[in-house]
């Protein structure tokens, strides 16, 4: 069969909605084409299994199988499916048709990337990798040319997603192909380049006694990006007491001995507490690489009601969000245009709801930046996160591909290795400073309130339907410590005591 025809679609003819265009590639049972859906003018990739397969109905199930594994991909880095048909001897999918440029043709077309460039690259794929890992999706290994940079090199991948089970040996080769491919267009000696090319020279070196999983990845691309970013600040002083008059200062200097001593006197006076001041100020404090998540073994607990529940093994967060997580994720958000900032949202998202800003996240961001007072409070970008409502707190944990806990989780997590009833309240502090369990889960009795996932029934009042709850005493209310429980009827409520934490089924690494 020549290589530019197939028997399933003709180039010119059109297929449902879809005018077909040329042909892209020709694989055992199936061919890519070019296409454009007629309805909205919008180019498209078609994907078909051949018609001469089409009654081979073991065949059809599989190519129908892998379309709907690609159908449950939901990440704005990743292809969409728009539509699949499977009509007679007709079985096909379109897909999203990405732009840019093939990073394999940037490659061997010779293409120098700057490390801020390289590192925004390496960020995104790392991105959409850890989201379909994260949610256990099998997919092909990457090609080059599967993955799109835009001019801003920002890039998006094929979707690769099929039916099966994860193999992890696929992750370990598109980490070793993807770090072997940025690292030759890496532009030597720059600001950055260094870090950059440790970076993927760890992820080509897969022999590694302990291999970046996605989730690091993603994170060391992304703080390098941030550094370099923001280069150092060289700011000049501007002080009401250095804008003397220059003719006052030349009249001074040149009619008296004693007007150079006064100019003299005061210009010391002003290096002196400058120095005094750059000297004895407090460094803010920097974010600390805490301890991510905490393992709560399968058993059987005390429940939140006095009954003893069966509960399997899962994962939580050792401490409340911080400031500066939560400020990562909406840098992400930000990166992504409008019409994708919607894709962590719950489907119930009010349609006021436009951000996830915290109240008030302005002075509290700035006030943690530089280790100040936000509302009387000492605060730096390692205390909890605040003043979120749960539609924030969802969109967080579906980022991070976790979930927030229900009140059972929570409850049971307190009760492992300890006393709920001993946790007592504390006081506002740093998240790794907060009181902890025996089991290492910082502040359940304090420090904040926090959201959780699902409604429940109050027991203490079961004619009332079922609510969301916020659980966990914080410095604001210190009363039953970890045996504090609210049930509030709108999930949009917001205090400058409420934050949240995220668990897991499964360990989900920085």
């Amino acid at each position: 069969m020549p290589a530019d025809t197939d028997p399933t679609f003709t180039p010119g003819e059109q297929i449902g909605d879809y005018l077909i265009g040329k042909l892209i590639s020709k694989g055992t049972n199936s061919s890519t084409w070019h296409a454009t859906q007629m309805s909205v003018q919008r180019q498209v990739i078609l994907c078909a299994l051949d018609t001469e397969h089409s009654k081979d109905l073991a065949l059809k199930e599989e190519f129908i199988t892998d379309v709907r594994a690609k159908a449950t991909v939901k990440h704005p880095l990743v292809a969409s499916i728009l539509e699949a048909v499977n009509e007679g001897s007709l079985c096909y999918f379109a897909m999203e048709k990405l732009t840019g440029k093939h990073l394999g043709d940037m490659h061997d077309g010779g293409w120098s990337i700057a490390p801020i460039h390289a590192a925004r690259i390496i960020h995104d794929i790392s991105g959409a990798c850890h989201y379909l890992e994260g949610d256990d999706i099998a997919t092909l290994a990457l090609s080059p040319h599967d993955i799109f940079v835009d001019d801003q090199y920002h890039c998006r991948i094929t979707n690769m997603a099929i039916s099966g089970k994860l193999d992890h040996t696929t992750s370990t080769q598109d980490k070793e192909m993807i770090g072997h491919l940025i690292h030759d267009m890496v532009e030597p000696n720059q600001p950055g380049s260094t870090r950059t090319n440790a970076l993927l020279d760890y992820m080509a070196d897969m022999e590694r006694e302990q291999p970046l999983s996605w989730h690091r990845i993603n994170n060391l691309s992304g703080e390098i990006e941030r550094q370099l970013a923001m280069p150092g600040e060289h700011g000049q002083i501007n002080s009401a007491t250095m804008r003397l008059n220059t003719k006052s200062v030349r009249y001074l200097y040149l009619s008296t001995s004693l007007g150079k001593i006064l100019i003299t006197l005061i210009i010391l006076l002003i290096i002196g507490g400058l120095a005094y001041h750059f000297i004895n100020r407090e460094a803010p404090p920097e974010k600390r690489q805490i301890t991510d998540m905490v393992h709560i073994p399968a058993g059987k607990y005390p429940g939140p009601n006095g009954i003893h529940m069966k509960m399997e093994g899962f994962w939580m967060d050792a401490h409340e969000v911080t400031i500066a997580e939560y400020a990562q994720f909406l840098e992400f958000l930000n990166e992504l245009k409008l019409d994708m900032q919607a894709v962590y949202q719950h489907g119930d998202q009010p349609s006021d709801k436009t951000s996830h800003l915290p109240d008030d996240w302005e002075n509290l961001y700035t006030a943690a930046k530089q280790g100040g007072i936000w509302n009387e409070l000492k605060v730096d970008l390692n205390y909890p996160v605040v003043g979120v409502d749960w539609w924030d707190a969802y969109a967080y944990a579906e980022w991070k591909g976790r979930r927030l806990p229900t009140h059972e989780e929570w409850y049971l997590a307190c009760s492992s290795g300890s006393d709920p009833e001993k946790l007592v309240g504390t006081g506002w502090a740093p998240v790794d400073q907060a009181a902890k369990t025996a089991q290492g889960l910082h502040g359940m009795a304090g420090n904040v309130s926090e959201w959780m996932r699902e409604k429940t029934l109050n027991p203490a009042d079961p004619s009332q339907p079922s609510r969301y709850m916020i659980t966990g005493a914080s410095y604001m209310r210190p009363k039953f410590g970890a045996r504090a429980r609210e049930w509030v009827e709108n999930r949009s409520v917001r205090r400058p005591d409420l934050g949240f934490r995220t668990c897991s089924s499964r360990r989900q690494e920085d």
